[in-house]
């Protein structure tokens, strides 16, 4: 069994458009999943961040594609020199670096 990498706030800033305050703030008031380390530092799975985008959906259902093909989340990706940092995490079906 391989462990999940664990993602800083600042990468999950990153990920999600928000700033790493942000990040603390919503982990801190239980509106992120994450949890602290021993030393206190904050660290989050990227599993348990995708099952939360997932739960924040809002709106009316997204129609199939013409095709019938599943709808698709638009492309998140980190910024640059994170990347060899970041675990693949899959996002609406598509996997991101």
């Amino acid at each position: 069994m391989t462990a999940e990498p664990l993602l800083t706030a600042r990468q999950v800033a990153d990920l999600l458009g928000f700033a790493a305050g942000t990040v603390l703030d919503k982990f801190e008031r239980g509106e992120l999943p994450g949890f602290k380390l021993p030393g206190g530092a904050v660290r989050f799975r990227a599993s348990e961040l995708e099952a939360w985008l997932d739960g924040c959906r809002r709106g009316p259902e997204v129609q199939a594609g013409a095709g019938g093909e599943a709808p698709t989340a638009p492309r998140m990706r980190p910024p640059a020199g994170v990347v060899s940092a970041m675990p693949t995490v899959r996002l609406g079906g598509e996997e991101h670096a």
